[in-house]
């Protein structure tokens, strides 16, 4: 079971956007009819009163939760609000004669505001329905608002079209990846709960939804991996295990794919790597969840669990390419590189590539945690310096280094304080200025901040405001859950 708060959080945001999304709908939807209505009927024809209702219905709903609001279009998608609304069968019509009908007219979209009059909207209705324009948008923009003036229209106000609208601004790309992140991310959670349940119940798994998600974590990755890897970060969970397998499968395709593997080899890595602790389904809950140091007895049984994940594999309805790679990161991810750990190998050898990438992402995230092997929970600068310490021996050097240049120098997730004496969760690097990250400002001098009034602010772009070292959050009762939904 998922931390409380994250869920509250998680639902509260979910809940906003999924009724922003369904009004905006409705709204498009009921305005390109009464468009058409207008079309055909007079206003006072009970047709159009009828339709104008419904309209109207709509708007008060509207208004009663934002008193002010836009309908836009903007990089081939329309907006209520900056919440991007999603086609579907009914509002797909409506949503495409905006797309193609706005630009032309030399409008981006409409604000509403709440002192609307019914009359007012039907002025508006039956203007633009005649409206025709010519080929100059420009032109056409003036045309419509300097008659919607004469008009007495005051409570609906065009949006001028900029050419800024045929692309998406970086900050709705961003946006829209981080909403994506997240829900593939308790996606991925939700497929190991199912799978090691499956695994406990039956002895055996089928990992077809296994490799669907792990093509989604990679689509993810692929278009922006600090949106997969701020959620690494996140530790009040109340089930590690099934949250540190999602962690070190995003971990590993992260590797992965800096390393350059192609999709195919990628897919097979991920699906060992989400796997790679299936085989503690067959060991005592209590052992794994044992809070105190092991003894050799409880080492003798952990050091199984590679050997009953790579049986479970093996029953699977149908071995292949992918199972069989995946089989081997399952079990060797806790042989060294110098053939130390476990299982004990008839014959020392390097472990397989991907076997070497999950161990080094299985490490990290357990140290960083603070849970299972590694009771205390270190700051990702110690928990890159002690596995630095170990290349060579326990870690293929090239991949840690790789691995650590992923990170940056401040990964995301870590806490940091600002030379403001501000504090702040890191959300994404900045490649060509790695010392100055973007960074959620969540704490001042007063203490922690409002969920309000926390800002995002780029320090690449912040004149004299500069990282001064990293901090752990827990000290300062920091949960970047509570943050997840501030972009």
């Amino acid at each position: 079971m998922l931390n409380k708060s994250l869920d509250e959080i998680k639902e509260k945001s979910d809940l906003l956007e999924a009724l922003l999304d369904e009004q905006g709908r409705h709204l498009a939807n009921l305005l390109h009819a009464t468009f058409k209505i207008a079309g055909m009927y007079e206003a006072n024809n009970n047709r159009y009163i009828e339709q104008a209702t419904k309209l109207r219905a709509v708007l008060k709903q509207i208004f009663d939760d934002e008193p002010d609001f836009s309908l836009a279009i903007k990089g081939g998608y329309m907006y209520l609000n900056g919440v991007r609304l999603k086609a579907d069968r009914e509002s797909d019509v409506a949503m495409t004669y905006f797309l193609e009908s706005w630009p032309g007219l030399g409008i981006a979209g409409l604000t509403f505001s709440n002192r609307l009059e019914p009359r007012e909207l039907d002025k508006f209705i039956f203007f633009m329905n005649g409206f025709k324009g010519g080929e100059n948008r420009e032109e056409n923009y003036d045309a419509i608002k300097n008659r919607l003036d004469e008009l007495g229209i005051e409570n609906i106000v065009p949006i001028k079209y900029s050419q800024e609208a045929e692309e998406p601004e970086d900050e709705d790309k961003y946006r829209a990846i981080r909403a994506k992140a997240k829900k593939t991310f308790f996606s991925a959670i939700s497929v190991v709960h199912n799978t090691m349940n499956q695994a406990k119940s039956h002895d055996s798994i089928n990992i077809a939804r296994t490799k669907r998600v792990v093509q989604q974590l990679i689509d993810v990755i692929i278009e922006d991996e600090s949106a997969l890897m701020e959620m690494t970060a996140l530790r009040n969970f109340d089930d590690y295990t099934y949250v540190h397998s999602v962690n070190v499968c995003v971990l590993s395709l992260i590797l992965g794919h800096n390393l350059g593997l192609d999709r195919k080899r990628l897919s097979n890595l991920g699906v060992g790597s989400l796997l790679h602790d299936i085989g503690k389904t067959k060991l005592p809950i209590d052992l794994v969840n044992k809070p105190d140091s092991y003894d050799e007895y409880d080492w003798e049984l952990m050091r199984m669990h590679p050997i009953y994940g790579v049986k479970f594999l093996l029953k699977t309805r149908s071995v292949e390419e992918t199972t069989g790679r995946a089989a081997s990161a399952v079990y060797e991810h806790h042989i060294s590189c110098d053939g130390a750990g476990y299982p004990e190998l008839l014959k020392k050898r390097l472990p397989t590539l991907f076997a070497r990438i999950v161990a080094i992402a299985d490490t990290y995230n357990a140290m960083s945690s603070g849970r299972i092997y590694h009771r205390k929970r270190n700051l990702p600068d110690e928990v890159v310096t002690s596995m630095a310490n170990r290349a060579g021996t326990t870690f293929d050097p090239i991949l840690l280094k790789v691995f650590i240049n992923s990170l940056g120098i401040y990964p995301v997730g870590t806490v940091v304080a600002l030379s403001t004496k501000q504090v702040g969760i890191v959300t994404r690097s900045n490649p060509k200025d790695p010392e100055n990250p973007r960074v959620k400002i969540v704490a001042d001098e007063g203490g922690l901040l409002g969920h309000d009034e926390v800002k995002v602010i780029d320090l690449s772009k912040e004149t004299g405001i500069n990282v001064t070292k990293m901090i752990d959050g827990d000290k300062y009762n920091i949960n970047n859950a509570n943050y997840l939904d501030k972009f």
